[in-house]
């Protein structure tokens, strides 16, 4: 999967350096809240590490000026069940 996406970093659930940690931190939250929403595993393409989990939900649009939004790379993707 190659897409770049655009969230507010104040929005991240979780945040790691590592991605098994980010996988796992994902994880834990969907078994304690339910996959209620879809989450993301995403990279800041402005930084060389470091892996964030959003709600897919949370994505904004490219449509106008965010000042707050950072592109992000999706690692993976956890649908909601």
């Amino acid at each position: 999967m190659d897409e770049n996406v655009l969230f507010n970093p104040g929005d991240a659930i979780s945040e790691s350096h590592d991605y098994n940690e980010a996988l796992r931190s994902a994880d834990i939250y969907n078994a304690r809240q339910g996959r209620k929403r879809g989450i993301l595993i995403a990279k800041p393409l402005e930084e060389d590490h470091g892996y964030s989990v959003f709600y897919a939900d949370d994505l904004i649009s490219a449509d106008g000026s965010k000042p707050d939004a950072r592109k992000y790379h999706v690692e993976k993707r956890l649908p909601k069940k």
